[in-house]
Formats: C-alpha cells, structure tokens, sequence
C-alpha cells in the first residue's frame, strides 16, 4: 500500500516544485516599456536573459526597438553591470543591457550621431592604413558604414546629413583597409567590393582599396553651406588618391593642389588651414630643393595656382613660410 502512494506523491511534490520555480521565474522579470538603441555591432539576441542561452538572432548598430520587460535584478558581464532586456520586435529574446542606451525618437539624429561619434571620432579625425588604424575590424567598418548611410537617409537636416553621409565613407575606407594583401577575393571582401563598384579603386603601388576621392569632394559641395563642410572638405584633402610622384616635382605639385590646396582654396579662413599650409610647405620645399634638378618638369608646375590659393590666407606663420617658397619659386622660374 505504501509504494502504491509512492509515485502520486512524487508527481504531487514535483508539480508543486516545478509551480514554486515558475513563480520564482515569473518575479525575476519586471515589465517595463522603454525606447531602447543598440550601440554595439552584431548585438546577439537571446531566448533567455543569459549569455549561455540560444541566440536567436543579431541586431546591427544603431537599431532601436521597445523593451517590453527587464530583469528585476542587474547582472555581471565581463566588466559591465546592467540589467537584460526583453523585446519582440524586430527580433524575440533578450538583449544586455550593456550594449544599449536609451533612446528617444525625438532626438534620434542626436543619438545616431552620437553613436558614429563613439565608433570613428570626431568628423575631422584623420585615419590612415598605419599609423593611426582603426580599432573597428573589417565586419564592424562595414557595419558602421551601412549605419551611418542609413542614418543619413533618414536625418531631416542637411548639417547631420553631411556629418553622417562623410561617416559612410570614412567607415568605408576603413573597411577597405581590413582587406588583407591577396584577400580582395575571399567571398567576403569581394562581395562588399562588388557593392562598392567604381566608388572606390585598387592602388598597385600600395596593394589597398581606396575610396574614390570624388566621393568626398562631392560631399563638400553639397555641404558648402553648412559648418560640416569645412570636415568633409579636409577628410577630403587627406583622402587617399593613389600612386606615386617617385620625387618628380610636377607630380607633387599636382597632388598637393589638388589636396591640401584645394582645401586652403574653398575653406581660406577654415579650422585646418595651418595644418593644411604645413603640409603645403613640404611640398613646396621639395620643389624649390629640386627645380634646377628637374629643369624638364618645372614647366607643368602651376605657380599660379599656389599664388591664387595663397594670396586671400591670413599672414600666419606657415602663410608666411608657403609664400617665400613661392616668391623663390617665382624667381627661379623667370
């Protein structure tokens, strides 16, 4: 008689233990409504608030989505304390906490700028292929790129379109510097450089991808007016055009105009003029070392070009510097 009361007594108890951890369960979650943005690339959505649970999916930077419920308590994960978060849409499951921060629809330009601010810097901050990498990988550039173009096309002012829109293409030329020697044809690189297509090219001597410099001219044309321009116009100046001058001085005039000159030309008064003179002065320099060396290449050394661009800049110290470059230029070439 007793074992016959054995097994409904143990399916009783486990009932009531399965019953007693639902309501545990249920306590642990709090509900609360709340606009969320995600400020981490490939942010891993989980089917329980628990890095060990089934993922169900990854959100992009920047996406936003209401929180339908939270954890009652914070948790740990790696150096951050935060609570997890519920949502149904776009995705189901739960998402750190860490890797999100409130979001109102109201201000949303303010958020997405402040987002592509956190990933590439300031608008001005100048990267190359080595000296001053990027953190990003190529994964994330590529993110941040599609963000920032997305952001761009959905902004309603044309000062956050510029900032944003010169983000795309930074994060690009990022990504295009991830690209290993010899790695163009890995599916990956060469699907994102099928997207590209002639917005950006291939370098020999160098062996990288570069976006097309037009693209950021273009840009600082649209945003003439605007206070952005004048850091779309020096990322232009700076971007990389390719190819080598090998120390022939008509080359190195040419590519100085074209970089540093064309921005002292548009922006006479603007923020980078002494850093964009200090690189002019090297160049110039170069040719005044140079000019009776390459006597054949003075001819295609447009001095009055240099004379046009620097006649309206203020009398600085490096003004001063470019303009005896090219007062002994002058003289040489009479």
């Amino acid at each position: 008689m007793l074992r016959k009361l054995t097994i409904p007594v143990l399916l009783t108890t486990f009932a009531l233990l399965l019953w007693a951890g639902t309501v545990t369960a249920a306590d642990a979650y709090v509900a609360e409504k709340a606009e969320k943005i995600t400020i981490g690339t490939g942010v891993r959505v989980r089917a329980m608030p628990s890095t060990s649970a089934a993922e169900t999916g990854k959100l992009p930077l920047g996406t936003n989505f209401t929180a339908i419920q939270r954890t009652a308590a914070k948790v740990t994960v790696g150096s951050q304390s935060d609570y997890w978060y519920r949502l149904d849409a776009p995705l189901k499951g739960w998402v750190f906490g860490g890797l999100l921060r409130n979001f109102d629809p109201a201000k949303a330009d303010t958020a997405r700028l402040t987002l592509i601010r956190d990933k590439l810097g300031a608008a001005d901050k100048l990267y190359d292929s080595y000296e001053h990498q990027s953190p990003l990988s190529f994964a994330d550039a590529v993110e941040v790129s599609q963000f920032a173009n997305r952001a761009a096309a959905a902004s309603k002012t044309s000062e956050n379109q510029g900032e944003l829109k010169l983000a795309y293409w930074r994060a690009v030329q990022i990504s295009l510097f991830k690209i290993p020697l010899e790695g163009a044809t890995e599916a990956t690189y060469a699907a994102w450089l099928k997207q590209l297509g002639k917005q950006v090219f291939y370098t020999e001597p160098s062996a990288e991808y570069l976006v097309n410099p037009d693209n950021y001219w273009e840009l600082a044309d649209r945003h003439k007016r605007d206070t952005i321009g004048d850091a779309i116009a020096w990322q232009a100046a700076n971007a990389f055009i390719g190819g080598e001058c090998e120390g022939f001085i008509s080359c190195l005039s040419g590519r100085s105009l074209m970089m540093e000159g064309e921005y002292l030309k548009r922006y006479p008064k603007g923020k980078h003029v002494e850093s964009a003179l200090q690189q002019a002065n090297q160049s110039l320099a170069y040719i005044r070392q140079e000019w009776k060396n390459q006597a054949d290449e003075t001819t295609d050394v447009d001095l009055k070009a240099w004379q046009s661009i620097l006649a309206p800049l203020a009398d600085s110290k490096a003004a001063k510097e470019a303009r005896q470059h090219l007062k002994a230029l002058q003289a040489l070439h009479k």
